[in-house]
């Protein structure tokens, strides 16, 4: 197996693991969450039950928002209708600890796509390529792509705006 430039050998999400179904992003995304120390950012269309809404899931944010004074989550979200038409576990977490986890509404003057992504500190990004497949990736260590999509991120969170309809959960 080849090593690194420090002579360790990389871990499997290192070198852009392929995730073809949601168990697979289930356990990257723990992975990601139970790895971060400080800084999580969420881009997704709607939150996908099926990911967000899986209860071990909830509790890995829950725990990570808590584990620190310095831990923050920012979520950016195209779509808040099937967060309101089917009960999402994730907004009593986000009234709980508002000072913590936020959560915006990309704006529709925004470039819409079709790709979500989760980054964790400096280093992990998972990314799934089409938000209607689960097909994607998961690095571990890669920096340069967590900036490029960090840039992306902190572009939509500027713009971005809380979601009136949302507000009576997250208040």
């Amino acid at each position: 197996m080849p090593t690194t430039a420090s002579g360790k050998r990389p871990s499997p999400g290192a070198t852009g693991a392929p995730l073809a179904d949601i168990d697979r992003f289930r356990d990257a995304l723990t992975q990601l969450v139970g790895s971060t120390r400080r800084h999580l950012h969420i881009y997704s269309q709607n939150l996908p039950h099926a990911l967000y809404g899986e209860p071990a899931i909830v509790q890995k944010l829950s725990d990570f928002a808590r584990s620190s004074r310095y831990a923050r989550v920012q979520i950016l979200i195209a779509d808040s209708e099937p967060l309101l038409r089917r009960p999402h576990p994730l907004l009593p977490l986000l009234q709980r600890l508002g000072s913590r986890i936020a959560l915006k509404k990309i704006q529709p003057s925004t470039e819409p796509s079709d790709w979500e992504f989760a980054l964790g500190d400096t280093t992990q990004v998972l990314q799934r390529a089409d938000h209607d497949k689960w097909q994607g990736h998961y690095h571990s260590d890669n920096p340069v792509r967590v900036r490029q999509l960090q840039e992306v991120f902190a572009q939509a969170w500027l713009h971005a705006r809380p979601d009136p309809e949302l507000r009576q959960f997250v208040l």
